[in-house]
């Protein structure tokens, strides 16, 4: 009894001198005229945090008229390496040039994820980003190139609201998976 006791205490002692009694900073009292000696450092906060990345991608967009595709090179910025899709994905959602058409707008990219060379891609898209055959055709291309460019991706899987569906937009077949040509 008494040894378990004497463990739990001394389990107790270690447990609190590790945490400093839930301070995170331990100062010890200073002889006159001298800086406190601070037991710990600040953490660093190029350390604590993954610096961003900035990148330079090919984004698809529809011309004027939203009949054919137009490619411009966009930069992106990410902080960790598979969040690069994501960012790719949302350069179609908006255009800065009055000229070229965001095909997904409207678009929400639920999750992105990247598997043994497939990319996975739920969407959900806004009732006023649904369009035609001609333009769901375009919106899929888009997406296809947009994400082939990136030499590790060999598939894409694109989900609808967590589901596979036959077609995004209800008029082009959407194969399950999308593989790289």
């Amino acid at each position: 009894m008494h040894k378990t006791i004497s463990v739990m205490l001394t389990g107790a002692c270690i447990f609190l001198a590790l945490t400093g009694c839930g301070q995170t900073k331990q100062q010890h009292e200073a002889a006159p005229g001298k800086e406190p000696v601070t037991a710990e450092k600040p953490a660093d906060s190029a350390t604590s945090q993954p610096e961003e990345i900035a990148a330079k991608v090919k984004a698809y967009y529809g011309d004027e008229n939203g009949q054919q595709l137009v490619e411009k090179e966009v930069t992106v910025n990410y902080k960790q390496a598979e969040d690069k899709y994501r960012a790719a994905l949302q350069t179609l959602t908006a255009s800065s040039d009055s000229k070229l058409v965001p095909l997904c707008k409207g678009f929400t990219f639920n999750t992105v994820t990247f598997s043994q060379h497939m990319l996975t891609v739920d969407v959900t898209i806004s009732q006023e980003a649904r369009q035609g055959a001609p333009g769901e055709m375009l919106v899929l291309e888009a997406l296809k190139r947009t994400l082939f460019q990136f030499p590790e991706i060999d598939a894409i899987d694109i989900l609808v609201d967590g589901k596979q569906v036959d077609s995004m937009m209800g008029h082009v077949e959407l194969p399950h998976p999308i593989k790289r040509s």
